[in-house]
């Protein structure tokens, strides 16, 4: 298996919107609610911001706040930045952000923290880029956790494991939920509040389009495509469009249903102490 190439495989660029049918709903509101107590003129990171599709719905909704966006894809912030959007994008290496100390007053990851290489070091540079009492939203798949089915699948049948998530999503960090709150208390966080989503519906969704994308690969001998990038690239009929809408509200409503109630998909709110 190559190694996964972030140039080649871009994420974000969709549009991260509210309404229940879309797949991005309950994280947005997630990271709405850490960034409720901000003033005008506040600044606000999200780092592997991809082609920006989160940060940029942040700043519509909240346009006083400073939003900037930083990626390690220099394709992906080409991208970005051909929206226009009001948000400042600067390539940025993982473990050496291009910010002065105590510059943001919140900070924003979306499906990152699975995906690099030095968690720690990374925690370690944004802890350094916030101000005190800054507050830092997160969202990690734990993928390792006992409540995951990716973790069973990786029990009993090892090849189509870990793998998937891996070759389609450049996953190579498979954390529980305690491994993960450690890696934040380690790094000078506290923990604020934790919600869950995805219970078992968005998981059995998430394993079926793997194994779709998959199979799709493997039929058409496609070179390397992310999951993202694979599904907005299709054109499904009105009916498909019809049962993705109706699954995905299936899922947000799980998700809110059973927030508090955990779950390997992780939304924390932490504060740098």
């Amino acid at each position: 298996m190559t190694e996964f190439d972030y140039e080649k495989s871009i994420w974000g660029r969709g549009t991260a919107g509210l309404d229940w049918r879309s797949p991005t709903s309950f994280r947005l509101r997630q990271a709405l609610m850490a960034l409720a107590g901000l003033k005008a003129g506040a600044k606000v990171l999200e780092i592997g911001c991809g082609a920006g599709q989160f940060i940029r719905a942040i700043k519509k909704i909240r346009p006083e706040l400073d939003c900037y966006g930083c990626d390690i894809s220099q394709h992906a912030l080409d991208a970005a930045k051909q929206a226009d959007d009001g948000v400042i994008y600067n390539l940025s290496a993982q473990k050496e952000m291009p910010y002065a100390n105590n510059f943001f007053d919140a900070a924003l990851i979306f499906d990152v923290l699975e995906h690099v290489a030095d968690p720690n070091a990374m925690l370690a540079e944004i802890n350094r880029v916030m101000k005190t009492g800054g507050v830092f939203y997160c969202f990690v798949p734990c993928e390792g956790d006992v409540l995951s089915l990716w973790h069973w699948i990786k029990k009993f049948i090892r090849e189509k494991g870990h793998e998937l998530t891996k070759q389609y999503a450049g996953h190579i960090n498979y954390f529980s939920r305690a491994s993960l709150f450690d890696l934040f208390r380690k790094n000078n966080f506290n923990i604020a509040r934790v919600r869950y989503s995805e219970h078992l519906l968005g998981q059995i969704l998430g394993i079926m389009t793997f194994a779709a994308l998959d199979r799709a690969v493997r039929k058409k001998k496609l070179v390397q495509i992310n999951n993202e990038t694979y599904f907005a690239q299709a054109k499904p009929s009105p009916i498909i469009k019809f049962i993705k809408n109706i699954v995905n509200t299936a899922v947000y409503l799980e998700s809110t249903i059973f927030s508090r109630l955990p779950s390997p998909n992780v939304h924390l709110l932490v504060v740098k102490k």
